[in-house]
């Protein structure tokens, strides 16, 4: 058979999953590279007319800019002192630092550049200090790259770009625009966050190849691309907004900021920058790169770690080494400290004596017994009242004011019964969205939320006359983990019973309806906790009720801040129990005002606070056996950082906490030098490559299990970072929480596979299906190296569901890699044409797939220039290929078995 030919495969997924759209064939990169990436002449070439171009001295065009005491750089650089330091090679790379002393104020500014040998990328940041002995005058616009390029062909500039991530499935979506004359682009991140709208790494194509750059700051950054004329395209890069006076002695830096220069083939480009990535740019535990790894916990059984215990956690490392099923690391994740209010309660941080009466040293002691490390959850930024830092270090926190807090114009009504702020009703009556640990409230947006201990919140109205009324509902989810069950109660009578991402249900749930009232009686809106935890559970309230009369009262435009009730509405709360009684309704007595009384923010520019918490935490990864700590960021930091500046001092709180940050991360590294960081940000919102650096993203996503949009990550993410992590249930329908037996499914496992792979499955129920998983996690071990192969995809980037999506990661010096192909549940049974890149062309290879007879045997030419194509029975389907090179000269036709 010849590989033009199909080739038929069974697999065994018969399993139907539903997911939306989009992404076109524009993003794919086309032609695929032959052999293995090498860097070549052309683009050292380019790197070093670039240098040549931008090497301080005489007529020289140096790459950034800034203004100081209201004169451009451009003319004072020239004038002020300049040193050069060389500072010897090493590790495939060689450092220069350019000095500028401002003779008159003491402003000193360093250029520290710093060139790879090994491949045609440089990089730098500068760093600007007040060795005067008074504050400098205003150093503003502060760009750390500023220069124009220009085209020699007639092809317009085209940016290669992606979307951060926001918790949804087109989290990483690859997209393209061409800038035409005339046009401008911003990228940027989002509320300090700084992949949480756009991606901090893209590519600038032009004439026969382009630029690839990444930006280094965890902060709120900013790029501008702007056309100018006809062939020149100008590039800023810097922090947002930096406009400020250095006290004496205070220091504060810029971006790093980094170039691969390259030509030809971008997917080539981008397959050098992954191989200069995992040399010179990850984190490396004994000077190796991090292994991929399986790891599993019991975050969707007990709600993170809110039920969890010593001897339920134990139990659990237990089932899994008695399943055959080993995880690297077993995942404690939040919710393990001291709180009262459940995981989002942070800034005690001390093991919860209660449920851990011994801390963690029994569990890691039996788990590093039995070869398995333990991985511990940490948000050391956000604090919320209520806890040991709110209470005794207020000096050390920062707190937004007026419209930059992130809940500005929100309001509520909670009750003196409770000391949590739930159960609740609250409305946004601003004007701006509020935003935080992952709740989203529009402007207008009226929300409910259930108490801790099962108790209902309740949007009551009162008909304020007898006859027909006409009810519009609906319920929605407005947090990223909401579970809730809803409910609509005519006095005593149920109308309505819905659920909220609970036994398959959708985000939403709605109801429309006409009933008869008697003047005085009541419609109750009801949410309720559904699963057995109020985490999370912030649940969106639209009701309109028209009248007998023809008005129409609006629930979330009525709201009253001020008086329970109001009008036809009354807000309240009814007791725990299996279905709401109306008989137990009591109102709110206690209104709220949550901005006055919201979360903080460590403020790591603070020394001392920095100091604290480096010994604190330290203390407790000694003390705990914690072998891998893992550092989330639930809250957008923006706002509190523009409220601590004077107008005089803008951007400086900011740059101080981010070079504290990584300075904090620097300092735990140094003292576990065998310990990896993990950096989780509500997913991948702070994945910048100074961060990339230090930290691993183990969850890339809050956008959890859904296979499409999984294999939409895996596509885009790979382009860029060798090493991601997420998690499977290896289930289609799993909810982000939940336990009890779930099907096995290879597609959904797939799916979700990455170099690092989480498990979520309830391991306490025996009859899961554990032969397909055993199977399942041998097939994960065997091709997780290739992960740090070079990357080639197979078809164009899409989250529709009528189509196929490959990719190939290949280890040439090994001479083996693997495939990942999926027949998604509309698609057709006949794959397009994969095309294999990086082989050797005069070799030959033996392919074979996963739970199936099937193989092929094919030169390395034949694969890919001409390639082959699959048929899958089934729809949705896995189907994972592993190769090996078996020859170095083909010996004639080969054949492939069906």
């Amino acid at each position: 058979m010849r590989l033009a030919r199909q080739t038929r495969l069974s697999v065994r997924t018969p399993y139907t999953l539903t997911a939306s759209t989009l992404m076109g064939a524009l993003v794919f990169l086309g032609p695929l590279a032959l052999g293995q990436p090498r860097p070549t002449p052309d683009e050292f070439a380019a790197r070093e007319r670039w240098l040549a171009e931008h090497r301080p001295g005489k007529g020289s065009r140096l790459p950034f800019s800034f203004r100081y005491g209201g004169q451009p750089s451009d003319d004072l650089l020239p004038r002020w002192n300049l040193q050069e330091e060389a500072k010897p090679a090493e590790e495939g790379r060689e450092q220069h630092v350019y000095t500028w002393r401002d003779p008159l104020t003491g402003l000193v500014v360093r250029w520290d550049v710093t060139i790879y040998h090994d491949f045609p990328v440089i990089e730098w940041v500068l760093e600007f200090k007040n060795d005067g002995s008074d504050t400098c005058p205003i150093l503003e616009n502060v760009l750390a790259m500023d220069e124009s390029w220009a085209r020699q062909g007639q092809a317009e500039f085209v940016l290669y770009h992606h979307r951060g991530s926001q918790a949804s499935q087109r989290d990483y979506e690859p997209l393209v625009t061409v800038l035409s004359s005339g046009e401008a682009k911003r990228l940027s991140g989002a509320g300090g966050r700084p992949s949480n709208t756009d991606w901090p790494y893209f590519d600038i194509a032009y004439d026969d190849g382009g630029r690839t750059i990444a930006v280094g700051w965890p902060g709120q950054w900013l790029a501008n691309f702007t056309r100018e004329g006809e062939r020149q395209l100008h590039l800023q890069i810097g922090q947002e907004d930096c406009h400020l006076r250095l006290l004496a002695g205070e220091s504060i830096r810029t971006p790093r900021i980094v170039i691969q220069f390259w030509q030809g083939d971008r997917n080539r480009a981008h397959n050098l920058w992954r191989r200069w990535m995992m040399k010179h740019s990850m984190p490396k535990l004994g000077g190796q790169l991090p292994p991929p790894q399986f790891v599993a916990s019991s975050s969707r059984a007990y709600e993170e770690m809110i039920h969890a215990n010593e001897e339920n956690q134990i139990m659990h490392i237990r089932r899994y080494l008695e399943e055959g099923l080993k995880p690297d690391y077993w995942w404690m994740d939040a919710g393990w400290y001291i709180q009262e209010q459940g995981w989002p309660q942070v800034g005690t941080w001390e093991v919860d004596p209660r449920r851990f009466p011994r801390g963690f040293k029994p569990i890691s002691d039996f788990a590093h017994a039995h070869g398995v490390k333990i991985l511990v959850w940490f948000e050391p930024e956000r604090v919320m009242p209520g806890t040991w830092l709110y209470q005794n270090h207020p000096e050390w926190l920062l707190s937004p004011s007026g419209r930059n807090h992130a809940l500005a114009g929100m309001r509520a009504w909670r009750s003196r019964s409770f000391t949590t702020p739930d159960p609740n009703v609250s409305c946004n009556l601003g004007d701006q969205v509020c935003r935080v640990a992952g709740i989203e409230w529009t402007p207008g947006r009226l929300s409910f939320h259930p108490g801790p201990k099962g108790e209902f919140s309740v949007v009551r109205f009162t008909a304020p006359s007898p006859g027909e009324y006409r009810i519009n509902a609906r319920f929605l989810a407005i947090d990223q983990q909401t579970t809730t069950s809803v409910h609509i109660i005519r006095n005593n009578e149920s109308l309505f019973e819905g659920k909220i991402r609970l036994d398959g249900a959708g985000p939403e749930a709605s109801y429309q309806g006409t009933v008869t009232l008697q003047s005085g009686e009541t419609l109750d809106f009801v949410v309720g906790f559904g699963n057995g935890s109020y985490i999370c559970d912030s649940t969106g309230l639209e009701v309109l009720v028209g009248g007998p009369d023809g008005r129409v009262f609006h629930a979330a435009k009525d709201f009253s801040p001020e008086k329970n009730p109001t009008g036809v509405w009354s807000y309240g709360w009814m007791a725990a129990g299996a279905r709401p009684d109306p008989t137990t309704f009591k109102l709110y007595d206690l209104p709220a005002q949550p901005e006055h009384e919201g979360p903080r923010l460590l403020d790591l520019g603070n020394p001392e606070a920095r100091e604290w918490l480096t010994n604190h935490i330290d203390r407790l990864i000694t003390e705990q056996g914690i072998d891998l700590y893992r550092e989330d960021f639930n809250i957008d930091p923006l706002p509190f950082w523009r409220a601590a500046d004077t107008p005089d001092r803008r951007g400086i709180t900011e740059n101080h906490h981010i070079t504290g940050h990584l300075a904090y991360w620097d300092e735990l590294r140094r003292r576990h030098p065998t310990m990896l960081i993990d950096s989780c940000a509500s997913g991948g919102r702070r994945n910048d490559l100074e961060t990339m650096r230090r930290a691993v993203p183990l969850w890339r996503s809050d956008y959890a299990y859904e296979p499409i949009g999984h294999q939409g990550m895996t596509y885009a993410l790979s382009f860029w970072l060798p090493y991601h992590g997420t998690g499977t249930v290896a289930y289609t329908g799993a909810p982000y929480y939940g336990s009890g037996p779930t099907p096995v499914q290879p597609y959904a496992f797939w799916s979700n596979a990455a170099p690092s792979l989480g498990c979520g499955i309830d391991i306490r129920v025996k009859e899961l299906d554990y032969e397909t998983l055993r199977r399942l996690y041998r097939q994960f071990r065997e091709i997780s190296p290739c992960y740090y192969g070079d990357y080639y995809p197979l078809t164009p980037y899409s989250l529709e569901k009528n189509v196929w999506i490959a990719w190939q990661f290949d280890l040439p010096e090994e001479g083996r890699g693997m495939i990942q192909a999926f027949r998604r549940d509309e698609a057709p049974e006949h794959s397009p044409l994969f095309r294999l890149g990086g082989l050797q062309s005069d070799a030959s290879y033996n392919l074979k797939a996963y739970d199936s007879d099937w193989n092929l045997t094919e030169t390395g030419r034949t694969l890919m220039e001409k390639g082959f194509s699959l048929v899958a029975k089934e729809a949705p389907s896995a189907i994972v290929i592993v190769y090996h090179k078996v020859s170095h000269q083909a010996s004639g036709p080969a054949r492939a078995s069906e």
